[in-house]
């Protein structure tokens, strides 16, 4: 089944972040999304980390760094979701957040960003 939303993520040596982040995606009160993180060539680790401690998340792994456009550009491309929403690596989100920014997209079809 789609996901109503697709989180996509970026990372670049980000290991020292992942776990905050994704943990605080983990503690979302609205639960039909995935996330989608595309790796950009790490050497830190970071994507043998997120598939032994996040397997569920989809993995885009690149060989080199792309740069942050054409990776976020490659997972906005992957997703099948009504809704796509860029996070930072190195963000914490509140357990509501994800919620409130579907609510306010639903509430207003002419709303074309949040």
């Amino acid at each position: 089944m789609t996901p109503k939303v697709s989180v996509v993520i970026l990372n670049w040596n980000g290991l020292r972040y992942l776990d905050d982040c994704f943990t605080s995606l983990q503690a979302q009160t609205y639960s039909d999304f995935e996330v989608i993180l595309v790796d950009n060539g790490s050497t830190d680790g970071s994507a043998e980390w997120m598939a032994e401690h996040f397997p569920q998340v989809r993995m885009i792994r690149n060989e080199t760094n792309v740069g942050f456009a054409a990776g976020n550009n490659q997972a906005i491309r992957a997703s099948q979701a009504e809704f796509v929403v860029t996070l930072n690596n190195d963000t914490r989100v509140e357990p509501g957040w994800l919620a409130s920014l579907v609510a306010e997209a639903e509430r207003d079809p002419g709303v074309g960003m949040c």
